[in-house]
C-alpha cells in the first residue's frame, strides 16, 4: 500500500514544482532602465541612458563614448578581417614585387646593352664589306645568280639576328649566338672573296 502511495504523491507534486521553477527562471522586466541596460548589452539601442542623471554625474564619458556593443561582439570578426587584411597585403607585396623584378629583368634583356657594347659594329662592317663587293663582283665577271645567292644567306643570318635581339633571353644566351652569326658573316665575305678573286683569275687567264 505505501509502495503504491509515493508514485501518486510525485505525480501530484510535480504540476507544482514545474510551475515554481518557470515562475522563478523567467520573470518580466518591469522596470525601464533595467530594460534599456540589457538591450545596452545586446546589439539593440544605445542611445536609451536612464536615469539620465546618474549616468550624467558618474557615466558621462561612457555615455558620450562609441557604441561599445559593436566593439565587444565584432571584435572576433574584426580580429580575424585584420588578420586576412594583413595576409593579403603581404600576398599583394610579394607579387608587386616579383612583377617589378621580371619587369626590370625584361627591360634588361630588351636593351641588349651586350649588342650595342660588343656585337654591333661588327656586325654593321661585315655587312656593309659584303655589300661594297657588290661592284667588285661584277666588274669581276661573277655571275648574277652567285651574287644574289650570297645577299640572300646574308638577308638570313640578319633576320636570325634580329630574332634574338628580340628574344626573351639574357645578354649572355645572346652573346652565344650573336657571336656564331658572326662567324657565319665572316665567312660568307670570305667566301665571297674567294669567288670574286676565282673570276679575277679567269679573266686575266682569259686576256
Amino acid at each position: 500500500m505505501k509502495t503504491l502511495c509515493v508514485p501518486a504523491l510525485c505525480l501530484a507534486l510535480l504540476p507544482g514544482l514545474f510551475t515554481d521553477a518557470l515562475g522563478q527562471g523567467v520573470q518580466p522586466v518591469n522596470s525601464k532602465n533595467t530594460r534599456y541596460q540589457l538591450e545596452r548589452e545586446v546589439v539593440t539601442r544605445w542611445g536609451k541612458f536612464n536615469p539620465k542623471w546618474y549616468f550624467i554625474l558618474f557615466h558621462n564619458k561612457y555615455r558620450k563614448g562609441p557604441d561599445r556593443r559593436n566593439m565587444l561582439q565584432l571584435a572576433p570578426t574584426m580580429a580575424l578581417l585584420n588578420q586576412n587584411k594583413v595576409k593579403a597585403q603581404a600576398q599583394e607585396e610579394a607579387v608587386s614585387q616579383v612583377y617589378e623584378q621580371e619587369m626590370f629583368k625584361f627591360a634588361d634583356r630588351s636593351l641588349n646593352k651586350g649588342y650595342h657594347l660588343l656585337y654591333k659594329k661588327k656586325i654593321d662592317e661585315l655587312n656593309t664589306a659584303l655589300l661594297g663587293m657588290n661592284a667588285e663582283a661584277v666588274q669581276a665577271g661573277v655571275q648574277a645568280d652567285y651574287i644574289l645567292a650570297i645577299h640572300a644567306e646574308r638577308d638570313r643570318i640578319n633576320a636570325d639576328i634580329g630574332i634574338i635581339l628580340d628574344a626573351y633571353l639574357d645578354d649572355a644566351k645572346k652573346g652565344e649566338q650573336l657571336r656564331v652569326y658572326i662567324g657565319e658573316l665572316t665567312a660568307l665575305r670570305n667566301d665571297f672573296r674567294r669567288l670574286i678573286s676565282l673570276f679575277k683569275t679567269s679573266q686575266d687567264l682569259a686576256d
